[in-house]
């Protein structure tokens, strides 16, 4: 049996107030429903796509790299002194962000002929992820 503590017993020990009567449990009925919830929550904490998109990125047409995608943010290289760019899920296959007050649109494809993941933007830049 799977037993999780909720938020409450943690305030109760912090208050010094009779926890016993604020104790939430969580009782999972078989050790699939605790990996189910595992699963669950490694997948929310993975980012876009699943972690599809995590990884170095480069410019296509001149191949520069342009920093990594980790989680739901674009971290930049050094060299644009940028700070990470938050990025959104919209759909199966699409991507946006906000960059410098301008919004930019995504679609990721999967390139057969590379066989590299790659971005197609908004404003024409196309992005292809590192293998």
């Amino acid at each position: 049996m799977f037993v999780s503590f909720g938020e409450p017993v943690q305030q109760a020990l912090e208050d010094g107030a009779d926890h016993q009567q604020m104790v939430t449990v969580e009782t999972m009925h078989s050790v699939a429903d605790a990996l189910k919830l595992q699963q669950d929550e490694k997948s929310v904490n993975r980012g876009l796509f699943g972690g599809k998109l995590h990884g170095r990125w480069r410019r296509m047409d001149d191949k520069s790299l342009l920093g990594r995608i980790y989680e739901d943010k674009m971290i930049w290289q050094p060299l644009y002194q940028h700070p990470p760019t938050v990025l959104k899920a919209m759909g199966e296959d699409r991507v946006f962000m906000e960059l410098e007050g301008a919004r930019h649109e995504g679609i990721v494809v999967y390139s057969t002929s590379s066989a590299k993941l790659l971005i197609n933007w908004s404003d024409g830049e196309v992005w292809t992820k590192d293998p």
